[in-house]
């Protein structure tokens, strides 16, 4: 059997398939293109994801988990992204919505933390007790696993590390808030941070 993955980021949709060993064995991709109606977003993601099963050539009735990686406070348990700041989405029913288009019961978690389970059962951090994984994209991530399990806190928001406020009264952060670490570490940050010397330069 195999489990399909689909990291929804602010400025990509990847699905990738993995086998049993949690080898990727097809990907496919295509831009978000925020903002856009979270209906067209859910039939880009269902694309994808048949679009990486088509080229393993595995149908859907052989995939026998399905879950979505979304930046922001994501509740699991309801399957409702509660708020995403880079794609401008409050009480999101994304796993219902994906439901109805795969035909499968699909789970969402926080990307970051879907990132750091991955690195715990998988990748760098594969026999590790405890650990912390730094996501670098559009935004900045942060996942934390303890004893095994991911740390969601009480606000499914507990390991939202790049909004941590690093500068007092910075620059404004896509939260709302001003001078998180997102702001200036990210690739939007630099890549702002970065027109703004050019622009500094040339006066």
């Amino acid at each position: 059997m195999y489990r399909l993955g689909i990291d929804l980021g602010g400025t990509n949709i990847v699905a990738g398939l993995c086998d049993e060993n949690y080898k990727i064995v097809a990907k496919a991709s295509c831009k978000t293109n925020v903002p856009r109606p979270e209906s067209d977003i859910c039939d880009s993601m269902a694309e994808v994801a048949k679009k990486a099963c088509e080229k393993a050539g595995v149908s859907m009735d052989e995939v026998e988990s399905i879950g979505i990686g979304v930046p922001g406070a994501v509740n699991p348990k309801t399957g409702v992204i509660e708020y995403s700041a880079n794609l401008h989405f409050h009480n999101w029913e994304v796993s219902k919505m994906m439901n109805e288009r795969l035909g499968k019961k699909v789970l969402i978690e926080n990307d970051a933390n879907a990132a750091a389970l991955g690195e715990y059962l998988a990748g760098s951090a594969k026999g590790a007790k405890n650990a912390v994984a730094i996501t670098l994209g559009t935004g900045v991530g942060g996942g934390i696993i303890i004893n095994g399990k991911i740390y969601s806190g009480s606000n499914f928001a507990g390991a939202e590390l790049g909004h941590m406020v690093i500068v007092k009264d910075g620059k404004e952060c896509g939260c709302g808030r001003k001078g998180c670490w997102e702001a200036y570490s990210s690739a939007t940050g630099l890549i702002n941070l970065t027109k703004e010397k050019i622009l500094s330069e040339k006066l």
